[in-house]
């Protein structure tokens, strides 16, 4: 029964991840076609700032609670957990009560200093109000994980992305004629409303939960609120850096760009076209392989615990071979179909046209993921850290150097560069590490010709009916024929599917829960 449950949870985490991926392109895309690239700069620059002040409300909480709780569970200490929760929720508000006073206060020196562009201090300050329940989610969220109650976690999810979508759908007519900055506010009123209900659905499921266990079934609790900030705190300080570091980042693109000679509103156009529009299209069909290699990266892990260096080598090589055929048929697909994509999708030939030249961009984007996680289940997670950090640097410096002289193409240098810098090294430790030998041509070479042949037959075929505009189907026959190609060129064989389908079969007790995040901001 315990196996069971620990399977469908991890199935549930699979098809969550999946499908909040699928809801968080379709609003990306509904938002631009209402608010164009230049509300999609302002909406992206207002949500870095959030997200550094969603890092300090939070503060590691999540993560702490869910390995805290799952501790004290598997040691039968049943009465310490909802003292472990109360004193986590205490943690909890005393962080989100200083991110709440420094977005709120904050706000006008943010928008007119850093983004430079005083249309964000309405909306800074609506979802300053919203951090309180953004950590009491995360908190009731690292409970239900730790007790292995996923769908609970879900559900509040769900809440709050529809409660969101409900407010801003309902509404946005209204406030479009306004203007951007109110139409940006309603955005972060219905993120802050979201907050809140799913804030008050996760207590209400957690007080009402069965079998609670009672205080007297343990002795007292060994946890204070300062011992749960031990483990907190430097978890949150890996967050405070990076998420700090790519908020520079964002912030400092628009400003390059006009120092560059662009004006206030196209250098928001520019940042919110790659940014908020193309840049989440070119990552859509990552989010498969992120509930698959949620699944089989503990497997990395269990092998290497064992000495077992075959088979990491034979788990690493499945995970680079089956990434790289979906990579690629992305970038194929991206490539050969750009004008189309962009058309159908956001009416924009110049979007089509900016994926066509970041399209090559893919293999190593989604590569990268992969080699991340799977350096962290060999024990280097040391190493990325200090790539993901260098790389950062690298962006923030050829930010300032190469944009305020190159404009845009100072900007795809940049998205360039810091790609190819960040997965060699990646790539290149994990390689080393495993003694792994990279199959160029089973791996690379192969796919780019399966892709190759099956896109262009597909354009043709659809050309010479006149049915181009048709672009659904054309993805559907692409992938078709690229799946057969793979099988003609022995690309895919039998015994490759049985693996892939058998992963998520595997008994998951060893999964490292903590770890498993199913959370898309939206």
């Amino acid at each position: 029964m315990k196996r069971k449950k620990l399977i469908l949870n991890a199935l549930l985490l699979t098809i969550s991840t999946m499908t909040f991926g699928i809801i968080n392109m379709f609003f990306r895309v509904y938002l631009s076609n209402k608010i164009g690239a230049e509300g999609m700069g302002l909406f992206q620059l207002i949500m870095s700032i959030n997200a550094v002040a969603s890092t300090l409300a939070i503060s590691g909480i999540r993560v702490t609670i869910t390995r805290l709780v799952a501790e004290e569970l598997g040691k039968g200490n049943y009465g310490n957990i909802r003292k472990l929760v109360h004193k986590g929720l205490i943690y909890a508000l005393f962080f989100s009560s200083i991110a709440f006073i420094v977005l709120y206060n904050g706000a006008e020196f943010i928008s007119n200093i850093w983004i430079k562009d005083s249309r964000a201090i309405i909306s800074l300050k609506i979802l300053a109000c919203s951090m309180p329940f953004v950590s009491v989610c995360c908190c009731f969220a690292g409970y239900f994980y730790g007790v292995r109650k996923v769908m609970k976690s879900v559900t509040a999810d769900v809440v709050e992305i529809c409660t969101m979508m409900m407010i801003i759908c309902i509404f946005i007519g209204r406030f479009l004629p306004i203007g951007l900055e109110y139409t940006c506010a309603l955005i972060s009123v219905g993120m802050a409303v979201g907050s809140m209900f799913s804030a008050l659905y996760s207590y209400i499921l957690y007080i009402f939960e069965k079998n609670q266990p009672s205080y007297s079934s343990s002795s007292n609790s060994k946890w204070s609120i300062f011992n749960i900030g031990f483990i907190a705190f430097p978890i949150a300080c890996s967050s405070y850096v990076q998420t700090s570091l790519r908020t520079a980042e964002d912030i400092l693109i628009p400003n390059a760009l006009r120092q560059y000679g662009s004006s206030s509103s196209s250098s928001l156009a520019i940042f919110g076209m790659i940014k908020g529009m193309v840049m989440p299209i070119l990552n859509f069909p990552s989010i498969f392989l992120a509930s698959f290699s949620t699944l089989i990266i503990p497997e990395i892990a269990e092998s290497n615990a064992l000495n077992k260096n075959k088979m990491v080598n034979y788990i690493i090589a499945k995970v680079f071979k089956f990434t790289l055929l979906i990579a690629l048929f992305a970038t194929g697909l991206f490539m050969i179909f750009s004008k189309e994509l962009g058309l159908a999708i956001y009416k924009s030939e110049e979007v089509g046209y900016i994926m066509k030249i970041l399209a090559p961009l893919i293999p190593l984007m989604y590569l990268d993921r992969i080699v991340d996680g799977s350096l962290n289940a060999l024990n280097q997670q040391i190493y990325t850290l200090k790539y993901n950090l260098m790389d950062m640097l690298l962006r923030i410096f050829i930010i300032l150097g190469i944009i305020p002289k190159k404009g845009i193409e100072g900007f795809i240098l940049v998205l360039f560069v810091s790609t190819i810098f960040n997965a060699s090294l990646s790539i290149n430790r994990l390689l080393k590490v495993t003694k792994l030998e990279f199959e160029i041509v089973d791996w690379v070479i192969k796919p780019i010709i399966c892709v190759t042949i099956s896109s262009y037959i597909t354009k043709y075929l659809f050309l010479f009916f006149s049915l181009e505009s048709l672009i659904f189907f054309q993805v559907i026959i692409d992938l078709i024929l690229y799946t057969i190609c793979l099988f003609i060129f022995k690309c895919i064989r039998l015994k490759d599917i049985r693996w892939f389908t058998d992963a998520f079969k595997k008994d998951v007790k060893t999964v490292d829960w903590h770890s498993i995040n199913i959370y898309k901001q939206l």
